[in-house]
């Protein structure tokens, strides 16, 4: 038996293994470090908000997961189905949304809606699909109470997927518009977002919250973010209200949860399979389901890619404002200013847009 080559052996895998736990070790402090570095730099923009007088809860810095979704607009023609069959009041179809008005005025319950509300939306006569939806309590008013659909456990925040009851001034319902998503899938497996405290601190350095205003709340759902012939793409979203000092209501702002893009831009898509011919038309309907998922996705990604320039140049010159209006205060606020505006260019690896019709 050769000991000296065993010898040998053992010494080299013992070797390899030292080796293999000092980069380890200097990899975790490596990260330990980056952490704690961008904790210290998150708590000091927060101070730097809190100097500027705007107020809000201490926000989350946990980060959430969501999807892709992908929506097909064939699953128009089953909702006009079901839509025909409603009861005790005249409904139609425009542009995809069903547009109802009740037969007689529903009386509501002005301090907690939904108790009148809840029994209507499930209602399979009076409402099509109403138990995927929810009561949302933050973004109803006085003139509309709105229930907004539920995908992978989130709200979705556009009105392509709520149901937006009409109120009269005596405080009746008269009537409603729904949007409702069909066929919503994930496009690709979880992913990790951004959290709530990153959001906030983007919206900001995005130069969007004003002094002296404060931060009603941020909260994560899905937005469009683009729209082809054959479907649309949503993307987990931190939706926040901020209440201004010179406004009497509420501004609503997106931030795409995957990238910190500040959600602002119209994107059209046209479908690569589209054709004026009808024969286009006709193998464009053929293809399978995981194909148009694909396109979709690879069309977002793609839409994201072109707008991350337009996104990344607004926030650097926001940035720069809110420097040069600063400096006169203190020049390490400044710094700190200067050091968010790298930090939120070099992340942003994609860009979002969602419709301004959509926009509260």
């Amino acid at each position: 038996m050769d000991f000296k080559r065993i010898e040998l052996i053992f010494l080299t895998a013992f070797a390899a293994l030292d080796i293999f736990l000092v980069i380890s070790f200097f990899q975790n402090n490596s990260d330990v470090h980056s952490t704690s570095q961008g904790a210290s730099h998150n708590a000091t923009i927060l101070k730097e908000m809190r100097d500027d007088s705007i107020s809000f809860s201490k926000p989350s810095n946990k980060k959430g997961q969501g999807y892709y979704i992908s929506t097909q607009t064939s699953g128009n023609k089953r909702l006009k189905e079901k839509m025909e069959s409603l009861t005790a009041q005249s409904a139609k179809m425009v542009n995809g949304e069903i547009i109802s008005t009740f037969n007689t005025p529903l009386t509501l319950n002005t301090k907690s809606p939904e108790k009148t509300l809840n029994q209507i939306v499930n209602d399979s006569n009076q409402i099509v699909n109403g138990k995927h939806y929810q009561y949302d309590a933050k973004t109803s008013t006085g003139s509309q109470i709105i229930y907004t659909q539920m995908v992978s456990g989130q709200r979705i925040f556009s009105r392509s997927g709520q149901i937006r009851f009409k109120i009269n001034s005596g405080g009746q319902v008269v009537g409603y518009t729904q949007g409702y998503l069909t066929d919503a899938n994930p496009l690709r497996e979880k992913q990790d977002t951004i959290s709530q405290e990153r959001a906030i601190i983007w919206l900001y350095q995005y130069n969007e919250v004003p002094n002296e205003s404060v931060i009603k709340w941020a909260r994560l759902g899905y937005t469009r973010l683009l729209s082809i012939q054959k479907g649309s793409v949503y993307v987990p979203t931190w939706y926040i209200a901020v209440h201004g000092k010179s406004s009497a209501t509420l501004q609503y702002y997106r931030i795409n949860a995957f990238t910190g893009v500040i959600m602002k831009y119209n994107t059209q898509v046209q479908s690569s399979s589209s054709s004026s011919s009808s024969s286009s038309s006709s193998s464009s309907t053929a293809e399978s389901s995981s194909e148009d998922d694909s396109s979709l996705l690879n069309q977002a990604v793609s839409s994201s890619k072109r707008a991350v320039e337009s996104s990344t140049q607004a926030s650097v010159q926001a940035t720069i404002r809110r420097a040069y209006s600063s400096s006169s205060t203190s020049s390490s606020s400044t710094n700190a200013v200067s050091t968010s505006s790298s930090e939120s260019t070099s992340s942003q690896v994609s860009s979002s847009s969602s419709a301004s019709s959509e926009v509260h």
